[in-house]
Protein backbone atom coordinates (compact mmCIF):
# COMPACT_ATOMS: atom_id res chain seq x y z
CA UNK A 1 0.00 0.00 0.00
CA UNK A 2 1.92 3.13 -0.66
CA UNK A 3 2.16 5.87 1.47
CA UNK A 4 2.64 9.85 1.94
CA UNK A 5 6.61 9.20 0.69
CA UNK A 6 4.87 7.76 -2.49
CA UNK A 7 3.75 10.80 -3.12
CA UNK A 8 6.37 12.56 -2.26
CA UNK A 9 8.52 10.62 -4.31
CA UNK A 10 6.14 11.28 -7.21
CA UNK A 11 6.49 15.29 -6.65
CA UNK A 12 10.61 14.75 -6.79
CA UNK A 13 10.67 13.50 -10.41
CA UNK A 14 8.52 16.00 -11.61
CA UNK A 15 10.45 18.55 -9.98
CA UNK A 16 13.45 16.68 -11.57
CA UNK A 17 11.82 16.63 -15.25
CA UNK A 18 10.36 20.46 -14.90
CA UNK A 19 14.10 21.49 -14.37
CA UNK A 20 15.67 19.37 -17.07
CA UNK A 21 12.97 20.69 -19.14
CA UNK A 22 13.85 24.55 -18.31
CA UNK A 23 17.66 23.96 -19.10
CA UNK A 24 17.31 21.95 -22.49
CA UNK A 25 14.54 24.94 -22.76
CA UNK A 26 17.26 27.45 -21.88
CA UNK A 27 20.23 25.64 -24.10
CA UNK A 28 17.83 25.77 -27.20
CA UNK A 29 17.35 29.68 -26.58
CA UNK A 30 21.11 30.37 -25.88
CA UNK A 31 21.55 28.21 -29.23
CA UNK A 32 18.87 30.72 -31.53
CA UNK A 33 21.74 32.49 -33.50
CA UNK A 34 24.07 28.88 -33.43
CA UNK A 35 24.57 27.70 -37.03
CA UNK A 36 23.75 24.38 -37.60
CA UNK A 37 22.32 23.67 -34.09
CA UNK A 38 19.09 21.39 -33.72
CA UNK A 39 16.47 21.97 -31.41
CA UNK A 40 16.31 19.42 -28.50
CA UNK A 41 14.01 18.34 -26.37
CA UNK A 42 13.20 15.94 -23.22
CA UNK A 43 11.25 12.36 -24.02
CA UNK A 44 9.47 12.33 -20.54
CA UNK A 45 7.03 9.08 -20.47
CA UNK A 46 4.63 7.89 -17.78
CA UNK A 47 6.75 6.24 -14.70
CA UNK A 48 5.86 2.19 -14.38
CA UNK A 49 2.46 2.24 -12.42
CA UNK A 50 2.04 0.24 -8.99
CA UNK A 51 -0.23 -2.61 -9.31
CA UNK A 52 -3.41 -2.38 -6.71
CA UNK A 53 -6.26 -4.42 -5.72
CA UNK A 54 -8.49 -1.50 -6.59
CA UNK A 55 -6.08 -0.89 -9.98
CA UNK A 56 -3.69 0.54 -11.54
CA UNK A 57 -1.76 3.60 -9.76
CA UNK A 58 0.47 6.01 -11.55
CA UNK A 59 3.95 6.35 -10.16
CA UNK A 60 4.59 9.87 -12.11
CA UNK A 61 6.74 11.16 -14.57
CA UNK A 62 9.98 9.21 -15.80
CA UNK A 63 12.56 11.22 -17.55
CA UNK A 64 13.30 9.96 -20.84
CA UNK A 65 16.43 11.48 -23.34
CA UNK A 66 17.15 14.15 -24.45
CA UNK A 67 16.79 14.47 -28.17
CA UNK A 68 17.90 16.57 -31.07
CA UNK A 69 15.05 17.39 -33.36
CA UNK A 70 16.37 16.27 -37.17
CA UNK A 71 14.94 14.91 -40.34
CA UNK A 72 16.72 12.95 -42.07
CA UNK A 73 15.19 12.67 -45.41
CA UNK A 74 15.71 16.65 -45.27
CA UNK A 75 18.94 16.07 -44.79
CA UNK A 76 19.64 13.75 -47.90
CA UNK A 77 17.70 15.92 -49.96
CA UNK A 78 19.54 19.24 -48.78
CA UNK A 79 22.99 17.57 -49.70
CA UNK A 80 21.84 16.38 -52.80
CA UNK A 81 20.52 19.72 -53.99
CA UNK A 82 23.52 21.47 -52.42
CA UNK A 83 26.39 19.05 -54.10
CA UNK A 84 24.15 20.16 -57.88
CA UNK A 85 24.01 23.54 -56.62
CA UNK A 86 27.76 23.80 -55.90
CA UNK A 87 28.76 22.12 -59.76
CA UNK A 88 26.69 24.79 -61.33
CA UNK A 89 28.05 27.46 -59.33
CA UNK A 90 31.43 26.63 -60.23
CA UNK A 91 30.78 26.22 -63.74
CA UNK A 92 28.84 29.24 -64.10
CA UNK A 93 31.83 31.70 -62.21
CA UNK A 94 34.43 29.78 -65.13
CA UNK A 95 32.57 29.93 -67.80
CA UNK A 96 32.12 33.88 -66.65
CA UNK A 97 35.75 34.18 -66.93
CA UNK A 98 36.14 32.47 -70.13
CA UNK A 99 33.23 35.07 -71.15
CA UNK A 100 35.51 38.21 -69.62
CA UNK A 101 38.69 36.73 -71.75
CA UNK A 102 37.03 36.16 -74.95
CA UNK A 103 35.21 39.49 -74.96
CA UNK A 104 32.07 39.22 -76.70
CA UNK A 105 31.47 41.34 -78.02
CA UNK A 106 33.29 44.32 -77.79
CA UNK A 107 35.83 46.12 -80.85
CA UNK A 108 39.33 43.95 -78.86
CA UNK A 109 37.43 40.55 -79.45
CA UNK A 110 39.25 38.19 -82.13
CA UNK A 111 35.42 38.30 -84.05
CA UNK A 112 36.08 41.56 -84.48
CA UNK A 113 39.53 42.25 -85.15
CA UNK A 114 39.23 39.62 -87.58
CA UNK A 115 36.61 41.48 -89.52
CA UNK A 116 39.02 44.75 -89.48
CA UNK A 117 41.57 42.68 -90.98
CA UNK A 118 39.79 41.81 -93.56
CA UNK A 119 38.14 45.05 -94.38
CA UNK A 120 41.81 46.81 -94.35
CA UNK A 121 42.83 44.04 -97.31
CA UNK A 122 39.63 45.15 -99.39
CA UNK A 123 40.88 48.40 -98.95
CA UNK A 124 43.71 47.64 -100.45
CA UNK A 125 42.30 45.94 -102.91
CA UNK A 126 41.20 49.00 -104.34
CA UNK A 127 44.21 51.27 -104.03
CA UNK A 128 47.27 48.57 -104.09
CA UNK A 129 50.02 50.94 -103.50
CA UNK A 130 48.82 52.68 -100.79
CA UNK A 131 51.69 52.85 -97.88
CA UNK A 132 49.01 53.84 -95.72
CA UNK A 133 46.43 51.39 -96.05
CA UNK A 134 49.82 48.80 -95.66
CA UNK A 135 50.57 50.20 -92.24
CA UNK A 136 47.01 49.91 -90.95
CA UNK A 137 47.19 46.12 -92.23
CA UNK A 138 50.11 45.69 -90.29
CA UNK A 139 48.72 47.49 -86.51
CA UNK A 140 45.09 45.46 -87.36
CA UNK A 141 47.28 42.60 -87.67
CA UNK A 142 49.55 42.83 -84.55
CA UNK A 143 46.54 43.76 -82.68
CA UNK A 144 44.95 40.78 -84.07
CA UNK A 145 47.82 38.34 -83.11
CA UNK A 146 48.05 40.07 -79.99
CA UNK A 147 44.30 38.76 -79.38
CA UNK A 148 45.16 35.40 -80.48
CA UNK A 149 47.87 34.83 -77.98
CA UNK A 150 46.81 37.14 -75.21
CA UNK A 151 43.29 34.85 -75.10
CA UNK A 152 45.49 31.64 -75.48
CA UNK A 153 47.40 32.15 -72.87
CA UNK A 154 44.80 33.70 -70.51
CA UNK A 155 42.53 30.37 -70.87
CA UNK A 156 45.67 28.40 -70.26
CA UNK A 157 46.04 30.35 -66.81
CA UNK A 158 42.80 29.95 -65.98
CA UNK A 159 43.27 26.38 -66.54
CA UNK A 160 46.27 26.72 -63.80
CA UNK A 161 44.13 28.38 -61.38
CA UNK A 162 40.78 25.89 -61.40
CA UNK A 163 44.01 23.39 -60.92
CA UNK A 164 44.95 25.26 -58.05
CA UNK A 165 41.89 25.48 -56.51
CA UNK A 166 40.88 21.94 -57.15
CA UNK A 167 44.10 21.15 -54.95
CA UNK A 168 43.03 23.69 -52.18
CA UNK A 169 39.74 21.65 -52.15
CA UNK A 170 41.16 18.51 -51.91
CA UNK A 171 42.79 19.80 -48.30
CA UNK A 172 39.36 21.04 -47.30
CA UNK A 173 37.76 17.59 -48.05
CA UNK A 174 40.82 15.48 -46.36
CA UNK A 175 40.57 17.99 -42.97
CA UNK A 176 36.91 17.54 -43.15
CA UNK A 177 36.99 13.72 -43.10
CA UNK A 178 39.61 14.14 -40.41
CA UNK A 179 37.32 16.30 -38.35
CA UNK A 180 33.93 13.60 -38.93
CA UNK A 181 36.50 10.78 -38.10
CA UNK A 182 37.62 12.32 -34.73
CA UNK A 183 33.86 13.27 -33.97
CA UNK A 184 32.93 9.73 -34.42
CA UNK A 185 35.36 8.22 -31.50
CA UNK A 186 34.20 11.25 -29.39
CA UNK A 187 30.03 10.78 -30.13
CA UNK A 188 31.12 6.83 -29.62
CA UNK A 189 32.77 7.61 -25.92
CA UNK A 190 30.04 9.89 -24.90
CA UNK A 191 26.93 7.88 -25.90
CA UNK A 192 28.51 4.46 -24.59
CA UNK A 193 29.19 6.25 -21.02
CA UNK A 194 25.28 7.65 -21.10
CA UNK A 195 26.54 10.95 -21.69
CA UNK A 196 24.61 13.23 -24.53
CA UNK A 197 25.99 13.63 -27.60
CA UNK A 198 23.43 15.89 -29.39
CA UNK A 199 25.73 18.87 -29.99
CA UNK A 200 28.67 16.68 -30.81
CA UNK A 201 26.16 15.24 -33.66
CA UNK A 202 25.12 18.78 -34.87
CA UNK A 203 28.41 19.50 -35.09
CA UNK A 204 29.11 16.23 -37.41
CA UNK A 205 25.79 16.65 -39.61
CA UNK A 206 27.19 20.17 -40.58
CA UNK A 207 30.82 19.32 -40.92
CA UNK A 208 28.62 16.53 -43.94
CA UNK A 209 26.73 19.23 -45.36
CA UNK A 210 30.13 21.19 -46.18
CA UNK A 211 31.65 18.04 -47.34
CA UNK A 212 28.45 18.07 -50.04
CA UNK A 213 29.66 21.21 -51.40
CA UNK A 214 32.48 19.23 -53.12
CA UNK A 215 30.70 15.95 -53.87
CA UNK A 216 28.30 13.59 -54.11
CA UNK A 217 28.20 12.41 -50.62
CA UNK A 218 25.52 9.76 -48.55
CA UNK A 219 26.07 8.07 -45.22
CA UNK A 220 25.11 5.56 -43.29
CA UNK A 221 24.75 5.41 -38.65
CA UNK A 222 25.92 1.80 -37.41
CA UNK A 223 24.47 0.88 -33.96
CA UNK A 224 27.64 2.61 -31.78
CA UNK A 225 26.33 6.31 -33.63
CA UNK A 226 29.20 6.12 -35.84
CA UNK A 227 28.72 7.34 -39.87
CA UNK A 228 30.35 5.77 -42.87
CA UNK A 229 30.29 8.63 -45.22
CA UNK A 230 30.61 7.49 -48.72
CA UNK A 231 31.72 9.18 -51.96
CA UNK A 232 31.58 7.84 -55.62
CA UNK A 233 31.01 4.59 -54.25
CA UNK A 234 34.26 4.93 -52.09
CA UNK A 235 34.50 5.17 -48.41
CA UNK A 236 35.66 8.48 -47.32
CA UNK A 237 35.24 8.13 -43.62
CA UNK A 238 34.83 4.85 -42.03
CA UNK A 239 34.38 5.16 -38.45
CA UNK A 240 37.67 6.58 -36.69
CA UNK A 241 39.42 6.16 -39.98
CA UNK A 242 39.11 8.75 -42.68
CA UNK A 243 40.86 7.81 -45.67
CA UNK A 244 42.58 10.12 -48.20
CA UNK A 245 41.41 12.40 -51.21
CA UNK A 246 44.34 12.68 -53.80
CA UNK A 247 44.91 14.85 -56.80
CA UNK A 248 46.68 13.07 -59.76
CA UNK A 249 48.08 14.33 -63.34
CA UNK A 250 47.10 11.30 -65.98
CA UNK A 251 50.02 10.99 -68.27
CA UNK A 252 47.47 11.00 -71.18
CA UNK A 253 47.61 15.30 -71.81
CA UNK A 254 48.27 15.87 -68.30
CA UNK A 255 44.15 15.75 -67.02
CA UNK A 256 44.03 16.34 -63.37
CA UNK A 257 42.14 13.23 -61.28
CA UNK A 258 41.49 12.78 -57.93
CA UNK A 259 40.59 9.89 -56.13
CA UNK A 260 39.91 8.35 -52.67
CA UNK A 261 42.72 6.00 -51.83
CA UNK A 262 41.27 3.66 -49.37
CA UNK A 263 43.49 1.56 -47.20
CA UNK A 264 43.23 -1.63 -49.86
CA UNK A 265 43.98 0.28 -52.70
CA UNK A 266 40.71 0.80 -54.54
CA UNK A 267 40.53 4.09 -55.14
CA UNK A 268 36.60 6.20 -56.97
CA UNK A 269 37.30 8.99 -58.82
CA UNK A 270 35.14 12.28 -58.12
CA UNK A 271 32.39 13.49 -60.70
CA UNK A 272 30.08 15.66 -59.00
CA UNK A 273 29.71 18.64 -56.79
CA UNK A 274 32.55 21.30 -56.80
CA UNK A 275 35.10 19.29 -57.35
CA UNK A 276 33.43 17.18 -60.05
CA UNK A 277 32.88 20.75 -62.23
CA UNK A 278 36.83 21.79 -61.70
CA UNK A 279 37.92 18.53 -63.27
CA UNK A 280 35.68 19.01 -66.22
CA UNK A 281 36.28 22.24 -66.95
CA UNK A 282 40.19 21.64 -66.08
CA UNK A 283 39.96 18.24 -68.11
CA UNK A 284 37.16 18.82 -70.88
CA UNK A 285 36.36 21.82 -71.84
CA UNK A 286 39.51 23.90 -71.42
CA UNK A 287 41.12 22.46 -73.57
CA UNK A 288 38.48 21.82 -76.03
CA UNK A 289 38.36 25.73 -75.95
CA UNK A 290 42.22 25.89 -76.63
CA UNK A 291 41.20 23.22 -79.35
CA UNK A 292 38.56 25.31 -81.11
CA UNK A 293 41.12 28.95 -80.71
CA UNK A 294 44.03 26.53 -82.06
CA UNK A 295 42.10 25.36 -85.26
CA UNK A 296 40.64 28.62 -85.56
CA UNK A 297 43.75 30.73 -85.68
CA UNK A 298 45.90 27.53 -88.18
CA UNK A 299 42.89 27.66 -90.87
CA UNK A 300 43.28 31.57 -90.81
CA UNK A 301 47.09 31.30 -90.75
CA UNK A 302 46.76 28.34 -93.72
CA UNK A 303 44.49 30.32 -95.82
CA UNK A 304 45.81 33.75 -95.47
CA UNK A 305 49.26 32.07 -96.13
CA UNK A 306 48.15 30.21 -99.00
CA UNK A 307 46.87 33.20 -101.46
CA UNK A 308 49.29 35.42 -100.00
CA UNK A 309 52.48 33.20 -100.73
CA UNK A 310 51.14 32.85 -104.38
CA UNK A 311 51.12 37.14 -105.08
CA UNK A 312 53.48 39.54 -105.62
CA UNK A 313 54.13 43.02 -103.33
CA UNK A 314 55.45 46.35 -104.57
CA UNK A 315 58.26 46.08 -106.53
CA UNK A 316 61.19 48.11 -104.99
CA UNK A 317 65.21 48.20 -105.21
CA UNK A 318 67.51 48.93 -108.46
CA UNK A 319 66.22 47.76 -110.53
CA UNK A 320 62.39 47.37 -108.89
CA UNK A 321 61.93 43.56 -108.08
CA UNK A 322 57.88 42.40 -106.38
CA UNK A 323 59.06 40.26 -103.27
CA UNK A 324 57.19 36.77 -104.22
CA UNK A 325 56.55 34.05 -102.05
CA UNK A 326 56.21 35.10 -98.72
CA UNK A 327 54.21 34.06 -95.39
CA UNK A 328 52.17 36.66 -94.39
CA UNK A 329 51.82 35.11 -90.99
CA UNK A 330 54.23 32.94 -88.64
CA UNK A 331 52.84 30.02 -86.40
CA UNK A 332 50.31 27.25 -86.55
CA UNK A 333 48.03 27.91 -83.42
CA UNK A 334 46.71 30.97 -81.26
CA UNK A 335 49.22 30.67 -78.98
CA UNK A 336 52.14 30.56 -81.79
CA UNK A 337 50.87 33.37 -84.30
CA UNK A 338 52.91 36.29 -85.52
CA UNK A 339 52.84 38.66 -88.43
CA UNK A 340 56.42 37.93 -90.57
CA UNK A 341 59.67 39.34 -90.11
CA UNK A 342 59.85 40.22 -93.55
CA UNK A 343 55.71 42.24 -93.49
CA UNK A 344 56.92 43.86 -90.43
CA UNK A 345 60.26 45.08 -91.77
CA UNK A 346 58.74 46.58 -95.08
CA UNK A 347 54.79 46.87 -95.64
CA UNK A 348 55.63 47.03 -99.42
CA UNK A 349 55.79 43.25 -98.96
CA UNK A 350 52.59 42.44 -98.24
CA UNK A 351 51.42 41.24 -101.83
CA UNK A 352 48.07 42.86 -103.11
CA UNK A 353 48.78 41.50 -106.74
CA UNK A 354 48.96 38.46 -108.50
CA UNK A 355 51.05 39.51 -111.58
CA UNK A 356 52.80 42.49 -110.40
CA UNK A 357 50.75 45.18 -112.54
CA UNK A 358 49.81 48.48 -111.11
CA UNK A 359 46.50 48.95 -109.51
CA UNK A 360 45.66 45.21 -109.76
CA UNK A 361 44.47 44.02 -106.17
CA UNK A 362 43.41 40.59 -106.94
CA UNK A 363 45.54 38.92 -104.32
CA UNK A 364 44.17 41.38 -101.23
CA UNK A 365 40.81 41.36 -102.68
CA UNK A 366 41.09 37.00 -102.35
CA UNK A 367 42.77 37.77 -98.66
CA UNK A 368 39.62 39.76 -97.90
CA UNK A 369 37.01 37.02 -99.43
CA UNK A 370 38.29 34.04 -97.53
CA UNK A 371 35.62 35.28 -94.90
CA UNK A 372 33.18 34.21 -97.23
CA UNK A 373 35.31 30.68 -97.68
CA UNK A 374 33.96 27.51 -96.29
CA UNK A 375 37.20 26.51 -94.97
CA UNK A 376 36.65 24.32 -91.47
CA UNK A 377 34.90 21.34 -90.50
CA UNK A 378 35.33 19.75 -93.85
CA UNK A 379 34.34 22.54 -95.98
CA UNK A 380 31.10 23.24 -94.68
CA UNK A 381 31.52 26.21 -91.85
CA UNK A 382 33.36 30.01 -93.41
CA UNK A 383 35.52 31.35 -90.80
CA UNK A 384 33.01 33.57 -89.25
CA UNK A 385 30.63 30.47 -88.94
CA UNK A 386 33.49 28.69 -86.67
CA UNK A 387 33.97 31.54 -84.45
CA UNK A 388 30.31 32.25 -84.29
CA UNK A 389 29.86 28.43 -83.43
CA UNK A 390 32.36 28.83 -80.60
CA UNK A 391 30.67 31.97 -78.61
CA UNK A 392 27.50 30.63 -79.21
CA UNK A 393 28.01 27.16 -77.63
CA UNK A 394 29.70 29.49 -74.74
CA UNK A 395 26.77 31.33 -74.64
CA UNK A 396 24.65 28.25 -73.97
CA UNK A 397 27.14 27.05 -71.76
CA UNK A 398 26.89 29.61 -69.38
CA UNK A 399 22.78 29.64 -69.39
CA UNK A 400 22.54 26.19 -68.88
CA UNK A 401 25.04 26.47 -65.83
CA UNK A 402 23.27 29.89 -64.67
CA UNK A 403 19.90 27.97 -65.21
CA UNK A 404 20.91 25.14 -62.66
CA UNK A 405 22.59 27.57 -60.50
CA UNK A 406 19.19 29.24 -60.06
CA UNK A 407 16.96 26.14 -59.88
CA UNK A 408 18.82 24.35 -56.96
CA UNK A 409 19.57 27.65 -55.49
CA UNK A 410 15.54 27.98 -54.71
CA UNK A 411 15.77 24.49 -54.34
CA UNK A 412 17.88 24.50 -51.39
CA UNK A 413 16.53 27.51 -50.12
CA UNK A 414 13.10 25.82 -50.03
CA UNK A 415 14.84 23.14 -48.04
CA UNK A 416 16.52 24.60 -45.68
CA UNK A 417 13.64 26.65 -44.65
CA UNK A 418 11.89 23.45 -44.05
CA UNK A 419 14.52 22.00 -42.20
CA UNK A 420 14.67 25.39 -39.77
CA UNK A 421 10.77 25.03 -39.32
CA UNK A 422 11.55 21.46 -37.99
CA UNK A 423 14.55 21.90 -36.66
CA UNK A 424 15.37 25.09 -35.83
CA UNK A 425 14.81 26.90 -32.69
CA UNK A 426 11.64 29.07 -32.30
CA UNK A 427 12.18 31.89 -29.29
CA UNK A 428 7.86 32.10 -29.42
CA UNK A 429 7.63 28.17 -28.89
CA UNK A 430 10.20 27.96 -26.25
CA UNK A 431 9.24 31.15 -23.82
CA UNK A 432 5.87 28.88 -24.22
CA UNK A 433 7.99 26.01 -22.59
CA UNK A 434 9.40 27.97 -20.04
CA UNK A 435 6.53 29.08 -18.55
CA UNK A 436 5.13 25.47 -18.76
CA UNK A 437 7.85 23.96 -17.04
CA UNK A 438 7.68 27.01 -14.30
CA UNK A 439 4.25 26.40 -13.97
CA UNK A 440 5.26 22.61 -13.58
CA UNK A 441 7.68 23.29 -11.42
CA UNK A 442 5.66 25.21 -8.91
CA UNK A 443 2.80 22.81 -8.64
CA UNK A 444 5.36 20.20 -8.31
CA UNK A 445 6.91 22.16 -5.47
CA UNK A 446 3.57 22.84 -3.97
CA UNK A 447 2.48 19.00 -3.74
CA UNK A 448 6.03 18.73 -1.72
CA UNK A 449 4.05 21.22 0.50
CA UNK A 450 1.40 19.77 1.23
CA UNK A 451 3.02 16.60 1.59
CA UNK A 452 5.32 17.93 3.91
CA UNK A 453 1.91 19.43 5.99
CA UNK A 454 0.87 16.22 6.04
CA UNK A 455 3.68 14.76 7.47
CA UNK A 456 3.58 17.65 10.39
CA UNK A 457 -0.08 16.47 10.98
CA UNK A 458 1.42 12.68 11.46
CA UNK A 459 4.16 13.25 13.68
CA UNK A 460 1.92 16.04 15.68
CA UNK A 461 -0.47 13.11 16.26
CA UNK A 462 2.02 10.61 18.19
Amino acid sequence: MPGIFQSLDIARRAIWASRLGMDVTSHNIANVNTLGYSRQRVENRAATPLSLPQGMLGMGVQVGDIIRVRNGLLDSQYRQTNHMLSSATAREDIYNQIEVILQEPSETAIGSQINEFFREFSHLAADPENTAIRNTIVQKSKSLTEAFRGQSEQITKLSESIKNNAMAAVDQVNEIARQIAELNGKITGNEFNSFGANDLRDRRDMLVDRLSDYMKVSYSENSRGQITVVAEGMNLVSGVKANTLKAELSNDGGNLQLAIKGSNGNSGLIKSGKLGALLQMHNQEIPDLLEKLDTLAAGFIEEVNRIHSAGQGLATGDPPTPSTGINFFTGNSASTINISSEILNDVSKIAASNDGTPGNGDVALAISNIRNTKIFNGGTQTLDDYYTGIIKNMAIDIETAQNSRHSNQLLKEQIQNQRESESGVSLDEEMTNLIKYQRSFEAAAKVVQVVDQMMETVVNMI
